[in-house]
């Protein structure tokens, strides 16, 4: 009987020490995902070349493994205010902090040092993808009319899959999420309400697989944080976006998403830059494209913020 692509349970833990695998449980690792893309086996090949007498091939030998996996979680609060969602875990293994404020919010923001990983446990009726040591990066959609979510790409050590039974995932620490609407949402950019259809956040991780005689390891190596706005133009006189990007302008960016504590997505950058914008048609009326680089301030490691509350 083949295999059901839609029997599977993601379970995601923290390494206590980075590259030792942990053992997640269906019952306190579960993440609710969709749109699941895995790869069991990546990695670069050496190709043989010696030369004989005829032609052909005599195959490649596999230099480096890895696994790799992409997916969306819903973008949800964790359903009371200071309360952690059951997605932090993801979070931090995508160098980012998260620091609770009890009964008030929690808020991640990101890292250079002090970095952490996670164990996935990937089973597909039956079949377990196991990737120890794994680091990714996160971007998040926010379109109006949708459920917003975030996306994650996960790099993971490669482990010889497993026969294992399908554990039991409970999912009861994930929220519902609320559409993207005129009665949930709000965009300012550089101090300007704005009529948005579309809003886009991206860590802008750079992942490597590392590979030395000594080292078998994912790491994380740099960051490069951009967001992208769409929505309707305003008349020159009220705010000239052309002649902002040309000037290279920086100014805050916000989105908030969701009303009720518990249950509400914060999205900040105080130094949003204007880039190259961009025209567009909806309904007849004319949209603007934005493009936007998410610059460090002083003390770096600064240049966003997101607050669930």
């Amino acid at each position: 009987m083949g295999k059901k692509i839609m029997k599977m349970a993601l379970l995601a833990k923290v390494e206590a020490v980075k590259g030792t695998a942990e053992t997640p449980t269906g019952a306190a690792n579960a993440m609710l995902v969709s749109n699941v893309n895995l790869t069991p086996l990546e990695g670069e090949e050496a190709q043989r070349a010696n030369i004989k007498p005829w032609f052909g091939s005599e195959g490649s030998v596999m230099t480096t493994a890895y696994s790799k996996i992409s997916f969306n979680i819903e973008m949800a609060g964790g359903g009371a205010a200071g309360t952690v969602p059951a997605y932090a875990p993801l979070m931090r293994a995508c160098a980012i902090s998260v620091t609770t404020v009890a009964g008030t919010s929690v808020t991640v923001t990101p890292i250079t040092n002090g970095m952490e990983s996670v164990t996935l446990y990937a089973n597909i009726d039956g079949t377990n993808h196991i990737m120890p040591g794994a680091q990714g990066t996160v971007k998040s959609t926010t379109d109006i009319k949708g459920i917003p979510v975030w996306q994650y790409e996960f790099t993971g050590l490669f482990v010889p899959l497993a026969a294992a039974a399908l554990p039991t995932p409970v999912y009861t620490a994930f929220k519902d999420p609320v559409a993207v609407s005129k009665a949930n949402t709000t965009l300012s950019l550089h101090g300007m309400s704005l009529a948005a259809s579309s809003f886009s956040w991206d860590i802008g991780n750079k992942v490597v697989k590392r590979d030395l005689m000594t080292i078998d390891s994912v790491e994380i190596t740099d960051r490069e944080s951009t967001a992208q706005v769409v929505f309707e133009n305003t008349d020159i006189g009220v705010k000239d976006w052309v002649g902002g990007a040309l000037a290279g302008n920086k100014g805050p960016l916000q989105l908030i998403h969701g009303k009720t504590a518990g249950n509400i997505i914060e999205i900040n950058a105080p130094l949003a830059q204007l880039k190259k914008p961009s025209y567009s048609d909806s309904d007849g009326i004319q949209m603007i494209n934005i493009p936007l680089t998410l610059c460090t301030g002083a003390a770096g490691n600064d240049e966003w913020s997101i607050v669930v509350r």
